[in-house]
């Protein structure tokens, strides 16, 4: 199988979306005669020609990209939009999708999934599903098991999908896990991202002092 893979984050090669995507493609080419290509949705703004290429020509299109508060980037949706030209063009391209967010919960991509299955259609194409995954914010400064687990996880559906072609509901529902938290769960989660993701940059700003300011109030 042939993959081609659009990242779309705003943040390009340094995002977290990229560091994802990493692990999914390694578990993907470990199935002989697997290949990749990746591109970079930033880059092409404002026309998209070159991805537009890639709509008409791909075998397989996983387009990537990051939820902000809920919302896809506007140069994803942007870059959607431009495709409305190509509609029914590609009724035998497979479509895909990956959409992570940093809250910890994979139900704040629902919705957005939802859209992107009925995009697929609406483009006349093949949809083969999405990759949800919650609690994607700060893979850097996140404790090392935590990151390793998501890490994991999008190697092992990389894996599946370059053995059977199709994306797996039982390895999605296990990567997309805690799909809600529970009052307890909070408890732990609220304090460990303000420990090691909020306290962290306010004390490398030497702003600690300031965490309780209301400047707009």
């Amino acid at each position: 199988m042939k993959l081609s893979i659009i990242n779309g984050s705003p943040r390009g090669a340094s995002g977290n979306t990229e560091k994802l995507l990493e692990h999914f493609i390694n578990g993907f080419s470990e199935t002989a005669g697997n290949s990749t290509e990746k591109f970079y949705l930033i880059k092409e703004r404002p026309d998209f020609e070159k991805l537009k290429g890639v709509f008409l020509d791909a075998e397989i299109l996983m387009i990537a990209f990051p939820l902000y508060v809920d919302a896809m980037p506007g140069s994803v949706k942007e870059f959607f939009e431009s495709l409305e030209p190509l509609k029914n063009k590609r009724p035998d391209l497979r479509l895909m999708f990956v959409i992570q967010n940093g809250f910890p919960e994979t139900y704040h991509n629902r919705f957005v999934e939802r859209y992107c299955e009925k995009l697929a259609k609406r483009l006349g194409c093949i949809y083969e599903g999405s990759i949800c995954k919650g609690g994607c914010e700060g893979l850097t400064v996140q404790p090392p098991q935590l990151v390793e687990k998501v890490f994991s996880g999008f190697h092992n559906v990389g894996k599946s999908f370059g053995e059977t072609g199709k994306l797996s509901p039982e390895v999605l529902s296990k990567l997309a896990r805690p799909e809600h938290l529970t009052p307890e769960n909070m408890k732990l989660v609220i304090p460990m991202v303000n420990n090691f993701l909020w306290d962290g940059l306010l004390n490398k700003n030497g702003a600690m002092d300031k965490k309780f300011d209301k400047p707009f109030e």
